[in-house]
């Protein structure tokens, strides 16, 4: 019987992966760069911590997200930057420098977004000799990595301003009782002129009395462990829906939320 041979690809998208899952590795995971000067280019370090030979391409595009911090595909914006190289093999213990540079328009009022991918791609390899000594099925298996950089492109003096929008209670989730705690709904605005880190953050709810006048001694503080959404980053112009079960602590009535570094 002549053996079969099959040949599997399986993709791994690094976030929030150990570095000894994949072959090579991509540092830093995110570049801040100027419109114009020097602090226009920066580089990204990678190495191949494997035993085979990574082949990698790289690729830019803009970089969007939803209301609810979910991220949205932008159009391909290579014509913006220079990558150099945007290709490259590296063998077993090899280290490379990329250059991002920053080509497009040099005096911008807001900052910009773009996600840079490190994608590896298979390496052509001869096909697995036959034998007619070996029967059975020769399973050959690559693991492909892509990485994903964040780019900023920030003018100076850039700065975010994150504002609370609206305060909104939903009613409970269905299926649960009346007992059961309703939802809290909180929209954030981006109106400044850079992005804001969400995750470093916290939101302070204040119960208000009967005349308005905030009741301090019921405030309740939360942090990104308690609301999801919260990180991630908000860009500029963007708004963030914040949906999260009203603390046991929040009396009932009207609320006012704020944010805090």
């Amino acid at each position: 019987m002549r053996p079969c041979t099959f040949h599997c690809q399986v993709l791994l998208v690094v976030g929030l992966l150990p570095l000894s899952v994949s072959a090579y590795t991509v540092a830093p995971n995110h570049l801040t760069l100027r419109p114009v000067g020097g602090d226009s280019s920066a580089f990204l370090q990678l190495e191949n911590k494997g035993v085979k030979a990574a082949a990698v391409e790289l690729t830019i595009d803009e970089h969007h997200k939803d209301i609810d911090g979910q991220t949205i595909n932008g159009k391909e914006a290579g014509d913006d930057f220079i990558i150099y190289p945007a290709q490259l093999v590296m063998v077993p213990g090899d280290e490379a420098s990329v250059q991002v540079r920053w080509i497009g328009e040099p005096a911008l009022d807001l900052e910009r977004a773009y996600t840079l991918v490190a994608r590896e791609v298979p390496i052509p390899r001869k096909s697995v000799e036959e034998s007619e000594h070996t029967a059975g099925i020769h399973l050959d298996v690559t693991v492909l990595t892509n990485y994903e950089v964040r780019i900023y492109v920030t003018p100076p003096g850039a700065q975010p301003k994150v504002v609370v929008e609206s305060v909104t209670e939903r009613p409970p989730l269905a299926g649960h009782g009346a007992a059961e705690p309703g939802q809290l709904e909180v929209i954030l605005a981006n109106r400044g002129t850079a992005h804001q880190v969400l995750s470093n953050m916290t939101l302070v709810l204040t119960p208000l009395g009967p005349a308005g006048t905030p009741l301090a001694s019921n405030t309740v503080t939360l942090t990104a462990k308690d609301i999801p959404a919260m990180n991630k980053h908000l860009l500029v112009g963007d708004r963030r829906r914040l949906v999260f079960p009203r603390p046991a602590g929040l009396p009932a009535g009207p609320i006012r939320a704020a944010l805090s570094e």
